[in-house]
């Protein structure tokens, strides 16, 4: 059984977490605790190949990461996160079966 790829969202910003959990909403809870703002779990996706996934992700919008896993995504980016991860996902799983050395 795979993990969950998941978009959590600091209310009222454009910050966003990327990450991978098996249970996303205790890990929204986690990471409730540490900031004060309110985040709502937004997206997520299973995946059986989440840290390939999340790491694609990171490399994806590098260009607007914050810190940690944050970054600042657009209402857009949010919308299409689940569509992005399938795409992603096809091509993990395409690379795997060709034997790429690379995945």
């Amino acid at each position: 059984m795979g993990k969950f790829v998941y978009l959590i969202q600091a209310l009222g910003t454009n910050h966003y977490k990327i990450g991978v959990s098996k249970h996303p909403t205790k890990r929204l809870a986690e990471e409730q605790t540490s900031n004060s703002l309110k985040l709502k779990l937004v997206r997520t996706f299973m995946s059986e190949h989440p840290f390939l996934l999340e790491k694609a992700l990171h490399r994806v919008f590098s260009h607007v990461k914050r810190e940690g896993e944050w970054y600042n995504l657009s209402i857009d980016d949010e919308v299409n996160f689940i569509v992005k991860c399938n795409k992603i996902e096809q091509s993990i799983m395409i690379l795997k079966k060709i034997g790429n050395v690379f995945i």
